[in-house]
């Protein structure tokens, strides 16, 4: 990314805001930027005007210029290796809260593999046990905490110790009809693992988490997963994935934490 604003920064002009004389002049937009006033009608007219002229490509999210803005936002990301819970065999589809647990395992070097985890799990009791899952995480060695009073800040707290957070989540439930996140079946909710936060302090509010999602790639906005695509470390918009992880209020996440500095 650096190099990439590099390049940026490069190809703008070092032109002042200035009259021209005799001729209309190239402008630069760096410095309009520099001196903008959010409190000024006149720039906020202006930068609406510069909007309604551009492409649409450029208001796209994946634009290079949008890359580069969104730098500005602060970013943290552990290592986490990625499980997939599909390959588990015919008791797969049920797996995700044991391929995520042993993604968090792996992260500490105490498992290889998913099924090398479950092993472990199958002595203490049923994959979708919030209470197996912890044993098992403790006779690995990892000092582990549940709670059902998670919030963001305590996923960005996580995450900058330097470890992935447990997450528990409603999958189901298409959004764009109306529908509320909803559990998708007997085994209630989706679990994956938070492995990064990305945007904390952008200007322009687009604040991602960073996930590892045993099943696939999540789909926020109609619910389930799309599993031709990879589950690992997806960008979800944070505002879509609290919807569907905070449901009974601010401080009600499901969550299990590395304790500890």
């Amino acid at each position: 990314m650096k190099n990439k604003n590099g390049r940026w920064r490069n190809r703008l002009r070092p032109a002042i805001i200035g009259p021209s004389v005799g001729f209309l002049s190239v402008l630069s937009l760096l410095p309009f930027f520099q001196h903008f006033r959010d409190d000024s009608p006149y720039h906020l007219a202006g930068v609406a005007a510069l909007q309604d002229a551009m492409p649409a490509e450029l208001l796209q999210e994946d634009s290079q210029w949008f890359e580069a803005w969104r730098a500005a936002g602060m970013d943290e990301e552990v290592y986490v290796p990625y499980f997939k819970q599909t390959d588990n065999g015919p008791d797969g589809w049920r797996d995700c809260f044991a391929s995520s647990a042993a993604m968090l395992a792996a992260s500490a070097n105490l498992v290889s593999s998913d099924n090398e985890y479950i092993f472990h799990l199958s002595r203490f009791g049923d994959t979708t046990s919030v209470n197996a899952q912890l044993q098992t995480l403790r006779f690995l060695g990892m000092d582990v905490e549940f709670t059902q009073s998670g919030n963001p800040q305590m996923i960005e707290e996580a995450i900058s110790r330097g470890n992935g957070v447990l997450v528990g989540w409603y999958n189901k439930g298409d959004l764009t009809k109306g529908e509320a996140p909803m559990c998708g079946g007997p085994a209630c909710g989706h679990w994956s693992l938070i492995t990064g936060v990305q945007g904390k302090h952008s200007p322009v509010g687009d604040q991602y988490y960073v996930m590892h999602d045993p099943m696939g790639f999540p789909l926020m906005q109609k619910g389930g997963h799309d599993f031709s695509r990879s589950g690992k470390s997806v960008r979800i918009r944070q505002s879509e994935f609290n919807y569907r992880w905070l449901i009974e209020g601010p401080n009600s996440g499901w969550m299990i934490t590395v304790s500890g500095a």
